[in-house]
């Protein structure tokens, strides 16, 4: 049985069980002053003896390794802390490394959690006096707020992340998220139009100005964003979703020298993100942005009614006001206006009280936006559709994934399979 890495190793000599056994050797790694590997090594006839051997040889070694530092024993905090707070660590882990290295708006959720929840509650405290109790502390801070237990875990591992950095540059002996248990979220109920609800909502928005939009969302189980972000130009007999509509935060680019509270109203503003994070401005604090892994790159097939609506709003739209040039415009949240129309993207929030406000109208139980991702899974299971392709037409990463987006509405397709198999064996 193999051991885990570091704690030594025991071997037949000859490993051939067919020959005669000879001894048994154990080995274990010593830690060495000239960097060069060390193992002490020891044998005996008896498999017992050697796994008594290795014990001692265990024991020896920890007798050599130095026990890690003590907070009083650390350098003083570098000058980039002066406080050498928390809090003071977590504002240049934002700037400096969370900034230029990961997307803008999961930085934006960083500095949420860190203003709202971490500040209050552990700021203050020296980032060398941080302790496991402490982290727990900050875990019912949060629950104390009214938020799930879901969201605790996003602030846990938010927090962990920015400690562990501290403890890889230096300026904490240990990292104590890793010592802390994270919470555990709350089980998710799954909540899933059904094909009949579905055709319910197509119904209730037949003739609206963006009716091809909500059958788009349920034919393809496209996410919002990969919707609302399509161009005219990336549609032919396919929807091209190489691009998503988002709204980023804008930085102050003056190190706030205008005095404007926010980013968005400095002359000299700028959107702080990675190297390599391809975006472009449309208006606002919208842009265009690339998803965030190679699965969201993808084409899907227009076929049937769908075609049909899309090749209608296709038309109406190269009338409208549309400097941006996009499929689906702002009117769109306005059910049966056909007033200002300004050719602006739609906002996400406004698209989500539409969909709200269309589930009302056809009289059908309410579910978030993107659950409707689960019925077009849903809907790909029960046609027979190959996992892989199911995977590649919903922008999943994975099998995995996909299969965690069916819900229990494919439960008619496994017991018609089993039927099919028990026919074979009464016939076989």
């Amino acid at each position: 049985m193999r051991r885990t890495r570091g704690t030594g190793s025991i071997c037949r000599v000859p490993a051939d069980e067919s020959k005669p056994l000879q001894y048994w050797q154990v080995a274990l790694g010593f830690p060495s002053d000239d960097g060069r590997r060390h193992r002490r090594v020891e044998r005996s006839h008896d498999y017992d003896t050697a796994v008594r051997k290795l014990a001692i040889l265990r024991l020896q070694r920890a007798e050599l390794t130095p026990p890690p530092p003590i907070p009083r024993d650390l350098p003083e905090p570098p000058p980039l802390l002066p406080s050498g707070s928390l809090s003071a660590w977590l504002r240049y882990w934002l700037h400096e490394i969370v900034d230029r290295d990961v997307r803008p708006r999961t930085a934006e959720s960083y500095r949420n959690f860190v203003l709202r929840y971490v500040d209050p509650s552990i700021g203050s405290m020296k980032l060398t006096d941080v302790q496991p109790p402490h982290v727990r502390a900050f875990h019912q801070y949060m629950r104390e707020a009214g938020l799930g237990e879901s969201t605790v875990l996003q602030g846990h591992r938010v927090l962990a992340i920015a400690l562990k950095q501290a403890h890889r540059d230096g300026y904490t002996y240990r990292d104590v998220a890793a010592l802390t248990k994270a919470p555990r979220k709350n089980k998710p109920k799954l909540q899933v139009l059904s094909p009949s609800d579905a055709r319910a909502v197509l119904n209730a928005c037949k003739g609206d100005r963006l009716e091809s939009r909500w059958a788009a969302a349920i034919f393809t189980g496209a996410r919002q964003g990969e919707l609302l972000g399509v161009e005219l130009d990336r549609v032919s007999d396919v929807l091209d979703l190489s691009w998503q509509l988002q709204r980023l935060t804008w930085s102050h680019g003056c190190a706030g020298a205008c005095g404007s509270a926010r980013g968005t109203d400095c002359p000299d503003r700028k959107l702080v993100a990675p190297a390599d994070y391809e975006c472009r401005h449309l208006t606002g604090g919208f842009w265009l942005t690339r998803p965030k892994s190679a699965a969201g790159h993808r084409r899907v097939p227009l076929v049937g009614e769908l075609r049909s609506l899309v090749e209608l709003r296709i038309e109406a739209a190269r009338q409208e006001p549309n400097p941006h040039g996009l499929l689906w415009t702002d009117a769109a949240v306005r059910r049966g206006a056909t007033q200002d129309l300004t050719g602006k993207p739609v906002d996400p929030s406004k698209d989500n009280k539409a969909w709200h406000a269309l589930l009302d109208c056809a009289g059908v139980e309410q579910v978030r936006l993107h659950d409707a991702r689960h019925l077009a899974v849903d809907l790909l299971y029960a046609a027979g559709v190959p996992e892989v392709v199911a995977m590649e037409l919903i922008g999943h990463s994975s099998v995995a994934m996909t299969r965690r987006y069916r819900s229990g509405a494919a439960q008619s397709t496994m017991q018609e399979a089993m039927e099919r198999v028990a026919q074979q064996l009464v016939t076989g």
